[in-house]
């Protein structure tokens, strides 16, 4: 078994910036990713894998490691669902790819950095009303978890929910900026005004 770190993986992509040797990277992942122990998830390595497969523009590859990561059933971060789908856009395999976005919605997940990935996938394809719903939606889950953790006006929320800790509410705000950029630059493609969200942007980059 080989021990590895969150920061070893991270060590790894940052190399891989540097060189541009995705190819290298993917199968150095893929290796890990038999033997892997310690910190990190065999999905995890898995996913971190396809998506230096996919960076090196082989979708086909990056799919099928989206999938194994899919059924390891490990955690990972975000859902290997939303990558899935952007490699088989990549494959010209839509209907697919829309049926996991489906999936995903109705799964409602409360993670926002998956309504981040679905929507950047969205977008990406031309879809700017896919990309602003998945944003806005993105962004209501943020200012709900701000809501019942007491930040700014919302106050402490229902007994129904948990109410977030603070590293739960900062892990979350770091997604509301891109998720707004994202739904701002969506909104702009189709022609939309500016409205409440937007405003909130303006406040986010002001107080940045």
């Amino acid at each position: 078994m080989t021990h590895v770190t969150e920061d070893d993986l991270d060590d790894l992509e940052f190399d891989t910036l540097r060189t541009g040797d995705h190819i290298s990277a993917a199968r150095r992942l893929a290796e890990l990713a038999e033997s892997v122990s310690g910190g990190v998830s065999r999905a995890n390595v898995l996913l971190r894998a396809g998506e230096q497969w996919q960076h090196a523009g082989n979708h086909a590859k990056a799919a099928e490691l989206y999938r194994r990561a899919m059924e390891d059933g490990g955690e990972t971060y975000g859902d290997p669902r939303a990558y899935l789908a952007d490699a088989l856009f990549e494959l010209g395999r839509p209907e697919e790819a829309r049926t996991l976005v489906d999936q995903i919605r109705a799964d409602k997940p409360r993670d926002p950095e998956v309504y981040r990935a679905v929507a950047e996938v969205l977008y990406a394809q031309g879809d700017a009303t896919g990309a602003h719903e998945w944003a806005t939606s993105g962004a209501d889950v943020v200012l709900a978890l701000r809501e019942r953790a007491g930040v700014g006006s919302g106050g402490g929320g229902g007994a129904a929910e948990p109410i977030p800790g603070p590293d739960d509410v900062n892990i979350a705000e770091d997604s509301l900026e891109a998720l707004l950029r994202l739904r701002y630059r969506a909104r702009i493609d189709l022609g939309r005004g500016e409205d409440d969200y937007d405003a909130l942007l303006d406040d986010l980059l002001k107080n940045g």
